[in-house]
């Protein structure tokens, strides 16, 4: 079950030309027609392909996506119990959330530490990482969170070096 609208996405500037008679299992117009270069994904990707691979316009956009997950931050509710402590002394003096440990150690030899085992998330395939870099990795650094590196960083460096199909040299991994 997939929770996107198929073949249709502001990201991607896609939409059916009958978005109210859409098949639900293929996501194609209830009346799609042969030849139509149609604003839909299908269509679309048939002629201008890398256009619906990333978020429109490219380069410029932080964050896309149109899913309807049936479930929103309104069903979380972060509260610790009212009542008793666990891993530290019940006083009310001593267990207070700025006493919590949420280092943790990951990676193979456990030799990467974070104070929050948490990560900002891939950033890469455009320009948008490149702007932000510094300022992402200072924030991260200082919250002791990981910051991840882009999959297509070095594909979209022009001056990347690559010898037998690997990296040799990416001004923008220096």
């Amino acid at each position: 079950m997939s929770y996107s609208r198929l073949n249709a996405s502001a990201a991607t500037l896609t939409k059916n030309r009958t978005p109210d008679s859409v098949v639900p299992i293929s996501g194609l117009c209830a009346t799609c027609v042969d030849g139509c270069i149609g604003p839909c994904e299908i269509g679309k990707s048939a002629y201008r392909g890398p256009e619906v691979l990333y978020p429109q316009p490219f380069g410029i956009i932080t964050t896309a996506a149109t899913k309807k997950y049936p479930v929103d931050l309104s069903h979380f509710t972060i509260l610790g119990t009212v009542r008793g402590a666990h891993g530290i002394e019940p006083d009310p003096d001593k267990a207070l959330f700025i006493n919590v440990d949420t280092e943790q150690r990951i990676g193979r030899d456990k030799g990467i530490k974070l104070k929050l085992p948490i990560s900002i998330g891939a950033l890469g395939s455009t320009a948008v990482a490149k702007r932000n870099w510094e300022g992402l990795a200072i924030g991260a650094a200082l919250s002791g969170i990981m910051l991840t590196i882009g999959e297509n960083v070095c594909g979209m460096d022009p001056s990347s070096l690559f010898e037998n199909g690997k990296v040799v040299y990416s001004e923008d991994m220096e």
